[in-house]
């Protein structure tokens, strides 16, 4: 019997909708960490990052902070995922385990973002952010004035080490950003005179996700490459709890969360998930920020 429309069209809604599935019901962490922000062109500029949030009492004129002269600009890039499936298995009414495979792509498209975001974070000990230096390293200029001017004072937000790395987060401001294009969706090949039909008697379908990973504030994630230990929790803790910004404002930033991979997961919990400390005191850190632990981190 030969290929019908109507054939064409049931695989198409079978992938479509196991494409969906699995985009939709696969859990990720990106989000604990990064913030989405709708990109609309072939790049983003995020020039305001130079500015720290903060309102100050109005007394004269406004005081127009300006912006800073090298912006920092994030190009979107294409990913992709196909799937061919052979024109004899839907003129046989055997692609039924196309379904999975379908699905298995939806999945694959939510990961990427956990993906991104996860390696912007590891690369960010080696990787300039808007201000020019890494976004983990311990001299990012702070200015003594609110306007962004005079002779800038190295701050840091590291500890310096070479073991595994364990991160503290702020939620006032984006540590890291989701800069998404075009949200992930299937599209199909389908019509007979296609080439890749004509020529390889296969129809495409293919996942399509544009978009990038980028740094947002430093101020908002500390780094830290030396043991997991209540003494180390401590000094990064109190660190980012009392650091200032240009003109020496309190940033307010409060660590609500801690970020560790598989190899700091038995200290991290120790630390933040046992009420009582082997001596048998009370731990004052239990439960003191939200725990988590992903296979993304080394």
């Amino acid at each position: 019997m030969a290929l019908t429309q109507a054939q064409i069209d049931a695989l198409k809604t079978s992938l479509q909708t196991n494409f969906d599935k699995g985009l939709v019901n696969t859990p990720s962490n990106w989000k604990a960490i990064a913030r989405l922000m709708k990109s609309t062109s072939k790049s983003n500029t995020y020039a305001w990052l130079s500015q720290w949030p903060s309102f100050r009492k109005w007394v004269g004129a406004r005081l127009h902070k300006a912006v800073a002269e090298k912006a920092y600009t994030v190009i979107n890039d294409k990913y992709e995922a196909t799937i061919d499936v052979q024109r004899t298995e839907i003129e046989d009414d055997d692609f039924g385990h196309y379904a999975m495979v379908a699905n298995g792509h939806g999945e694959a498209a939510t990961r990427l973002q956990d993906e991104l975001i996860f390696a912007a974070l590891t690369a960010g000990w080696s990787t300039n952010c808007y201000d020019d230096q890494f976004f983990f390293d311990t001299d990012h200029p702070v200015y003594p004035n609110t306007d962004g001017t005079g002779v800038a004072v190295p701050k840091s937000n590291v500890q310096a080490g070479a073991l595994a790395e364990w991160y503290l987060f702020a939620p006032n401001a984006p540590a890291l950003i989701l800069q998404e294009r075009l949200a992930a969706k299937l599209e199909s090949q389908t019509t007979a005179n296609a080439t890749g039909v004509f020529e390889n008697d296969v129809f495409s379908f293919g996942g399509r996700w544009r978009g990038n990973a980028a740094y947002g504030f430093w101020q908002c994630c500390y780094g830290s490459k030396i043991a997991l230990t209540a003494a180390n929790f401590d000094l990064l803790y109190n660190s980012m709890l009392s650091q200032t910004g240009d003109g020496g404002i309190k940033l307010g930033t409060i660590p609500n969360l801690l970020v560790c991979g598989p190899s700091n997961r038995v200290a991290a919990e120790a630390l933040l998930l046992k009420e009582t400390l082997a001596s048998g005191e009370s731990n004052t850190n239990y439960k003191r920020v939200e725990l988590l632990v992903t296979p993304y981190i080394a």
